[in-house]
């Protein structure tokens, strides 16, 4: 258990490293907001415009594709994150949800794959299409919704299990709120973008959460870990 809980938290710190190192590579050119958001959900070329619009669209566009680019090693981590407490999970006792979160995770990442590509294509079609936005979008839209389906998963394989912690089970219920906002947000895309989008950002917002209160009860457990050994060495060598 010990071995596990140390790999999570590895690969949350690695998460969240990689993660601060894209938002300070974005340095977007203008004042709309959530640009890759727009990129992604955006379906017709009117979307992808207002994404990349600045005093140099060109620099934004740059801007897009390097993201892109480093998305393909946030992937890989996210989905390593999920996979590492879906594991620690079942070993907790609630082995089919850890399951089911893994697939649909890693269905996630393989959606997120194709959506890059979709974007590397785009960002090298003068003018924007819609055929090209909405190519982006579908796929998109499922890697959303497979990633709060996993979210929710996830968070139930912790919080339903009665062999952890209050903070763990607390970290649980975080993950289910932000798959249920998540899946709230991408049902309405083609409805209300604006609506979606703002609902994304405090799903991430709450994953991001329950991560840093998952990260939190690991250093704990291993500290407490750690003196019940020192504990048990003194009384072995009295």
């Amino acid at each position: 258990m010990r071995v596990t809980e140390k790999a999570v938290a590895i690969v949350i710190l690695a998460l969240s490293g990689w993660a601060i190192l894209m938002w300070g590579a974005s340095n977007f050119q203008g004042h709309e907001a959530n640009r890759i958001l727009r990129v992604e959900l955006g379906s017709d070329a009117a979307q992808l415009s207002q994404a990349v619009e600045g005093p140099d669209i060109a620099h934004n566009i740059q801007v897009v594709v390097r993201n892109t680019y480093m998305d393909y090693l946030f992937i890989l981590l996210y989905w390593l994150t999920f996979v590492s407490l879906a594991v620690l999970a079942g070993r907790m006792g609630k082995r089919i949800l850890g399951i089911v979160a893994t697939l649909l995770i890693t269905a996630a990442a393989l959606s997120d794959l194709l959506e890059n590509g979709a974007i590397l294509t785009a960002m090298q079609v003068k003018p924007f299409t819609d055929a090209v936005a909405v190519d982006i979008s579908e796929f998109s839209q499922w890697k959303w919704t497979f990633f709060f389906l996993a979210s929710v998963l996830l968070g139930l394989a912790i919080a339903l299990n009665h062999h952890v912690s209050n903070v763990r089970r607390l970290s649980g219920g975080v993950f289910i709120a932000s798959g249920v906002f998540g899946l709230l947000g991408i049902m309405r895309y083609r409805v209300s973008l604006e609506y979606s989008l703002w609902m994304i950002d405090i799903a991430m917002l709450l994953v991001a959460a329950a991560l840093m209160l998952t990260l939190w009860k690991i250093y704990h457990s291993l500290q407490e870990l750690d003196r019940i050994e020192h504990v048990e060495n003194i009384h072995a060598h009295a």
